[in-house]
């Protein structure tokens, strides 16, 4: 805060003011949601109507004779299942002629930009709608959850305060000036003057407009502030990777916070270093105090070193888990951890009820829901009414903008209801199935097999990929690994001989398959420290989104394979 004592308080009021927005926002909500999950099942098909209804006009719903269609058997009887390359020519025409009425009745106000085929990103289109949806459940709805878990537990609501967010706010327009990015961009680009009050990153560190050392800004920026309240990101791996970087750095840091200055080593163009430094100011105090609790060590610190910490979102469900448990060591015990939603580049499907929550809420009026049963060899598609408790289902999605009967490949398992709304939890993706001999070891049984495998061990695993190797023959599974200590090189053998007797409980085939030499046993390799950080670094510099970037579960590229065998420990 300013040392100016009229400017401070208007600061504080500021703060305060949207605070009570984004809370007021959020209860908002959760009683919308609470409302319409009771009536779920009614809601779902009138929203498929509706939709029907105002895109019957367009070319795809003139296609597809959505004029003639009164139910939800008819709908799956005349539209086919959609992917990407269904819709690509279209929006094609859409983002290079600025043609309306193709797949959707209305102007996309947005585009997600999704990673594609050889190097093209995907362009997908946000409607007005849908970005309301991200609006309510996917940053109202952090604050109202918040606000409840504190009322809860302490009788006083959440707390106004700086928020440490990563999530990436790089965004640009098409050239009829329709924006593209982030849907958070979007979203944050609104209140741009706005976020001085309520964000602790300058509005340069979070839109970067040249290249520059982010992790080094991000970090000195929010160390210099004591007043951080929550902190913020897509996925528990950017959070991750900036206690490391804080950890590996913090006297470097702590050092130039006392100054007052960027250290000379941070790759900062010199227009920027200027208008940082103006912004640092020189602040002995705070860096006296950071140096004192760093020196206790990195459990804990968190809330050592932000007193006022109240609550970190992200999601650190499903293969995140890894990174869940480090940021936990980091956090402690207490501070309360918000898994935020589920979703994907073609819409929000479900959100967080609750702090703490692993499963989310099926949003009923967010789209029109379709399962198909993966237990079964002929296909089916089943309505959010004929969903069973502990059963796994592909999801198919008819979104708020434009996209029909679309696969995005997630397998998804129903853990109860909320109401008549299914509560759901991701498992895995279809495409990140690995599969030598027809053994189809799917995501979750490799996350089972590692968490199990940490519990056998004396091993904290920092991440992990697989990799389907078959240049042998027979062929076998490779699993490489970063842990968080030198193995040393005698005790891999019987690591080794633990993720594969785990990953044989984990799928019954591939176990088969090992003893009757159908596949070759199991390889362990053992990757540097940071390795996986430094592949996330490098994706960023070649391009990809920091908001794309999922943990690197099954190795399926040959620059994968490239870079991960580069990194294997001697």
């Amino acid at each position: 805060m300013s040392k100016n004592p009229v400017l401070a308080a208007k600061n504080k009021a500021m703060s305060a003011a949207i605070n009570k927005v984004m809370v007021s926002r959020g209860r908002k909500a959760m009683k919308i949601l609470d409302q319409n999950s009771r009536d779920a099942i009614h809601l779902s098909k009138q929203t498929l109507a509706r939709l029907l209804y105002e895109n019957k006009d367009t070319e795809y719903g003139r296609k597809y004779g959505f004029a003639d269609i009164h139910s939800v058997r008819e709908y799956q009887k005349r539209v086919p299942l959609s992917d990407y390359d269904d819709y690509e020519p279209y929006i094609r025409r859409m983002v290079e002629n600025n043609e309306q009425n193709l797949i959707f009745h209305e102007q996309p106000l947005h585009y997600a930009l999704s990673s594609g085929s050889v190097g093209v990103p995907k362009h997908i289109p946000v409607s007005e709608a849908e970005l309301e949806k991200y609006k309510n459940y996917g940053t109202g709805m952090v604050f109202g959850v918040a606000d409840e878990y504190y009322r809860n537990t302490t009788g006083h609501g959440l707390r106004p305060g700086l928020g440490m967010n990563l999530i990436e706010l790089k965004f640009e327009d098409t050239k009829f000036g329709v924006p593209k990015g982030a849907i958070s961009g979007n979203i944050l680009k609104q209140v741009k003057d706005m976020t001085q009050y309520f964000l602790a990153l300058p509005w340069d560190v979070m839109n970067p407009k040249d290249e520059m050392d982010l992790k080094y800004l991000r970090s000195i920026f929010c160390l210099n502030k004591r007043n951080i309240s929550f902190l913020d990101s897509a996925f528990m791996t950017a959070l991750v990777d900036m206690m490391d970087y804080i950890g590996s750095n913090w006297e470097m840091l702590c050092e130039d916070i006392r100054k007052g200055k960027l250290n000379e080593s941070a790759e900062v163009p010199q227009e920027w270093r200027e208008k940082f430094d103006a912004m640092l100011k020189p602040n002995p105090k705070r860096a006296s105090e950071l140096e004192q609790e760093f020196r206790k060590g990195m459990d804990g610190i968190i809330d050592r070193i932000w007193p006022g910490i109240q609550f970190v979102a992200g999601i650190g469900t499903g293969g995140f888990f890894t990174y869940y448990k480090k940021m936990r060591r980091y956090t402690g015990k207490n501070i309360p951890f918000n898994n935020i939603l589920y979703g994907a580049s073609e819409g929000l499907f479900a959100t967080a009820r609750h702090i703490g929550d692993t499963s989310y809420v099926l949003i009923p009026d967010g789209g029109f829901f379709e399962f198909i049963p993966t237990k079964e060899e002929e296909e089916r598609f089943l309505t959010i009414d004929q969903l069973e408790e502990g059963e796994e289902y592909e999801i198919v999605i008819t979104n708020l903008s434009g996209f029909y009967r679309y696969r995005i490949k997630d397998v998804i398992r129903v853990t109860g209801f909320y109401n008549e709304s299914p509560m759901v939890q991701f498992v895995y993706r279809k495409s990140q199935m690995v599969s030598i001999a027809g053994e189809k070891t799917n995501e979750e049984a490799v996350r089972w097999a590692m968490e199990m495998f940490m519990k056998d061990s004396d091993l904290i695993i920092n991440d992990y990929s697989v990799y389907a190797n078959t240049d042998s023959e027979p062929g076998h599974y490779t699993f490489y690994m970063e842990p968080d200590k030198e193995v040393p090189p005698a005790d891999v053998p019987k690591y080794r001989e633990m993720i594969e007797a785990r990953m044989m409980q984990a799928n019954p085939s591939y176990g088969d398959k090992i003893r009757t030499g159908v596949l070759a046993p199991t390889e362990l390799l053992f990757v540097q420290l940071q390795s996986y950080q430094l592949y996330r670094d490098m994706m960023i510099l070649k391009g990809t989104s920091a908001n794309q970037l999922k943990p690197v579960r099954v190795i399926d590229t040959p620059v994968k394979l490239n870079f991960f065998n580069q990194v294997v420990e001697e």
